[in-house]
């Protein structure tokens, strides 16, 4: 079958599922219709296996001839072409660099870099140099692959990274009164907590490349290093989001884990129940339920339990997504997957509900990348170092809640 075929089929089956599941509605689920509902999962899951082995695939034709169509427009004389943008002189000014070193660039690329060296925002960026915007696109583009947290969050990026006072509070506690006729109001005042959302610097480690490469001119090598750097501060920026501490040396982010305090507890520590993560689900305020951030939040080996989960009618926990039309559920709750947030195991805090709107994510816009020769010279090879600063705090502490499991 064909992509399309694969997704029109997958959308077909999901569709059937959810018919059935509808149409049983609240009643006791036979063994008949468990059965059925069974095959359909195991044929589910086969296809969306099928559709994202197709789906990397194209998109390693689609890198390949993206790359050959920028190696042919390099080639192209400036009169058919006309003259380039300042972005793409940027871009070409900083594929030298990468390749070459500021010492064999032309006068006018030095210039180039100069302006992207000052756009830079703290002296710890003295010796590198802000990385152009494609390239920067680029590897925020590859971070998207790590850590669903920052996908349902609340994203604020800044040009500079002056740490931010930014209050937090719970006000689910409050409410107004009635009052009589000339009857004064009384006073209740608002309690405000206070995290600063600094700009923690995260390192990509040192990228060695043989100057062999550097020195191919029909490689990427914009390419190669912003997929490299995305992976690596995707999967740094993802565990701390959720893992961080908030302590140590370097001081950590506070993350998920570490910011949410109000928990509902498992029973016990070698499974949970359906009823616990409905419990979990409704110990959040209303309010919080209804807002369109609202998400359950566990990893991939939670899901895979989930999906399997009946609740007391036999009736499964999880619905497949159907696209255009309905996303995946359980309960009739969405949700995100993430790999920092722990499994089941000792006082962990292996499932989160909330308004996940409320998990504020800072980034610094600006990136900064340096280029190391005479360390790795006796190799033949160049160093890069790539900086990325971010910082996250939970504005409202009622608005996610957590499922822990019992310490034995």
């Amino acid at each position: 079958m064909k992509l399309h075929e694969l997704k029109q089929r997958y959308n077909t089956i999901a569709k059937e599922m959810r018919a059935l599941h509808d149409k049983i509605g609240d009643a006791e689920w036979t063994d008949e219709q468990r059965t059925e509902w069974k095959r359909m999962k195991g044929e589910l899951d086969g296809l969306n296996d099928k559709i994202e082995r197709e789906e990397e695939l194209r998109d390693a034709d689609q890198r390949f001839v993206e790359e050959n169509d920028e190696e042919q427009r390099s080639g192209a004389g400036d009169e058919e072409r006309g003259a380039p943008s300042k972005d793409e002189q940027r871009s070409q000014a900083f594929d030298a660099f990468l390749r070459h070193g500021a010492a064999e660039m032309s006068a006018e690329q030095r210039e180039l870099l100069r302006e992207m060296r000052a756009q830079g925002t703290s002296s710890d960026e003295k010796g590198g140099y802000t990385v152009p915007t494609e390239l920067l696109n680029q590897v925020h583009e590859a971070m998207k692959a790590y850590g669903g947290l920052a996908s349902v969050s609340q994203v604020i990026t800044t040009d500079r990274g002056n740490p931010i006072e930014w209050p937090t509070s719970d006000g689910t506690a409050e409410e107004g009164e009635l009052l009589g006729e000339n009857s004064a109001a009384s006073e209740g005042d608002v309690d405000f907590g206070m995290e600063t959302l600094g700009a923690k610097k995260l390192s990509s480690k040192v990228i060695r490349v043989s100057n062999e490469l550097l020195n191919d001119s029909g490689i990427n090598i914009q390419g190669f290093l912003s997929s490299r750097i995305g992976q690596r501060l995707g999967r740094g920026e993802a565990k701390y989001l959720v893992q961080g501490s908030g302590a140590g040396t370097p001081v950590q982010p506070k993350g998920l884990q570490a910011s949410v305090t109000n928990v509902k507890n498992a029973a016990s520590l070698a499974e949970f129940t359906w009823q616990e993560v409905n419990g979990l689900i409704h110990s959040v305020d209303p309010a919080y339920r209804r807002s369109p951030g609202f998400r359950l939040g566990f990893n991939d080996n939670t899901l895979q339990l989930l999906t399997e989960m009946e609740d007391a009618n036999g009736r499964p926990l999880w619905l497949p997504a159907v696209a255009g039309a309905a996303p995946a559920s359980i309960l009739g709750k969405e949700y995100f997957v993430d790999q920092g947030i722990a499994s089941l195991g000792a006082s962990a805090k292996f499932m989160y509900a909330g308004d996940f709107k409320q998990f504020v994510i800072r980034r610094v816009r600006y990136m900064v990348l340096k280029r190391l020769v005479e360390r790795y010279a006796e190799y033949d090879q160049t160093g890069f170092l790539a900086f990325h600063r971010f910082d996250c705090a939970l504005q409202d502490r009622a608005a996610i809640k957590a499922l822990q499991a019992p310490a034995t």
